[in-house]
């Protein structure tokens, strides 16, 4: 490829709403070098000209203070509520609609970028955006392989190591109990692994058909990308949404249970997480 082309990964710019579970200094280093440090992370999906990168780059900037400034203070607000919820016993319908409304602040950030994503989308060429859906595609298939590769057992197994780490990240050493209860819920946790790739398969199929169609205006182009962006539902099985809503529900059940059986230690050991948690939240805000 010519020198004028550079290597660019369009994923990270979603990635700065997932900046809050990056610890340390690593979160200030990442959060502040968004811009320069997306050109190199993970996967590539799409070769930009040195003039889209410019834009990339400003786009993530812009996002990133906009972030700051008004998602990271939400992010400190939600934590307060569950460590309060934690201190009170929380009820099933409190925590889902806590878990809920943080969910949303991911919506908030594609709300943000997505005309700035819109115009940088008009100007990718035809070979742009071919190479876009098809690496896109790959990467579902890599996905997909690797899963049935490894077998539902497997992951399942996988997923609760993850699981018991995480609590042990949260709550220091479990009880035997615990570690019952923990085991329990993801046996029973609905597998949505193949329903979330037919959704993902869906969505790339609109952005296909939008990134196919030459009739249409620019402003018609952005309307549709913008719908592609933000309108998950659409793309969405209704088997997958019933799942997805179960399995939320079971986590929540999981929570519940588990604070009932909390040690005064593993209380104390909860509440310093969601403390070292607030206090990188105050350092990025303030940096």
């Amino acid at each position: 490829m010519g020198n004028s082309i550079i290597k660019v990964n369009i994923k990270p710019l979603l990635m700065v709403g997932l900046l809050l579970f990056i610890s340390g200094c690593s979160a200030q280093f990442t959060y502040n070098n968004l811009g320069w440090l997306s050109s190199f992370w993970i996967d590539d999906y799409v070769d930009l000209t040195k003039q889209q990168n410019t834009q990339f780059k400003a786009i993530v900037k812009k996002s990133r203070d906009w972030h700051r400034e008004t998602q990271l203070p939400l992010y400190k607000q939600d934590l307060l509520i569950l460590q309060k919820l934690l201190q009170e016993n929380p009820q099933q319908l409190q925590l889902e609609t806590q878990l809920l409304a943080a969910k949303q602040h991911w919506q908030s950030l594609v709300q943000q970028i997505k005309d700035d994503i819109a115009e940088l989308a008009l100007s990718l060429t035809e070979a742009q955006r071919r190479e876009l859906v098809d690496n896109i595609a790959e990467k579902i298939a890599n996905d997909v392989d690797e899963y049935n590769e490894l077998g539902h057992g497997k992951h399942l197994q996988q997923r609760l190591e993850k699981q018991l780490d995480k609590y042990q990240q949260w709550l220091g050493p479990l009880t035997p109990e615990q570690v019952a209860m923990i085991s329990v819920e993801n046996e029973q946790r609905l597998a949505t692994f193949q329903l979330w790739q037919d959704y993902k398969r869906n969505r790339l199929a609109a952005l296909e058909r939008l990134f196919s169609n030459k009739q249409m205006s620019q402003a018609e182009f952005k309307a549709e990308l913008n719908t592609v962006m933000t309108e998950r539902e659409l793309y969405m099985s209704d088997a997958l949404i019933a799942a997805d809503s179960k399995n939320l529900s079971s986590y929540v059940q999981l929570l519940i249970a588990l604070r009932e059986s909390l040690t005064a230690e593993q209380l104390n050991h909860a509440n310093q997480e969601f403390a070292d948690l607030i206090e990188q939240i105050d350092e990025l805000i303030a940096d």
